[in-house]
């Protein structure tokens, strides 16, 4: 009996990591249609890489919805190999400078809006949804401020012993808060909404290439 049970479970097992891998090769190939290759990406503007890696993020939240991409697994690797570069460059030539140019229209700058944009460019999960809506972008953004202003409190020079330790705590909890997270959303979401149009301005023929239609002269 403990045997057959052994057995049935490595043949689940078994069969998990065949349907997963069948799961990433339908993943890379969906994304490579946008893609082509590396070489061929590299040989674009840098305009026509920032469309490409749009659409490559909407595809990928596409699939997340299909549950093709889940937390377990990292198509960051994919979009390396595709891209031709690591996760950690891509997010520094095509997401930092977006959140840091929608940031700077707030006139929020400096470390402060490098941090939040090194924050967002971290989590490539989240930021495949955001890539689809501004109001998640715009979410996201909130969430990546509250976390900056604790770690700017947390880092401040002369705010030490008991008393600002409690100041720190309390303000921390607030900042955290989501009616505090919900209040940064609804004052910037009309300005980032704006300002992320003009960054995800989509290229039809890479569209139609997605879905197998051809592009309209």
């Amino acid at each position: 009996m403990v045997k057959k049970t052994i057995r049935k479970k490595l043949i689940e097992e078994q069969q998990k990591r065949q349907n997963r891998l069948i799961e990433n090769k339908l993943v890379e190939s969906r994304l490579a249609i946008i893609v082509e290759s590396s070489e061929k990406f590299q040989s674009l503007s840098p305009k026509k890489q920032r469309k490409v890696f749009f659409e490559v993020m909407n595809e990928v939240h596409s699939l997340q919805k299909q549950g093709l991409i889940n937390e377990e697994f990292s198509f960051t690797d994919i979009l390396g190999k595709l891209f031709g570069q690591g996760w950690s460059a891509i997010g520094q030539a095509f997401v930092e400078p977006m959140i840091e140019s929608i940031l700077g229209w707030f006139n929020i700058k400096g470390p402060f809006a490098k941090f939040i944009s090194s924050f967002i460019a971290s989590k490539p999960q989240r930021l495949a949804a955001a890539m689809s809506d501004c109001r998640e972008l715009t979410k996201l953004i909130a969430e990546a401020l509250s976390e900056t202003l604790v770690r700017t409190m947390a880092e401040t020079k002369g705010m030490d012993g008991a008393g600002w330790g409690i100041i720190r705590n309390v303000l921390g909890g607030a900042i955290k808060d989501d009616a505090f997270i919900q209040g940064i959303e609804n004052q910037m979401a009309d300005g980032v909404c704006k300002l992320f149009g003009s960054f995800t301005d989509k290229a039809e023929t890479v569209l139609n290439k997605v879905q197998g239609q051809p592009a309209v002269a």
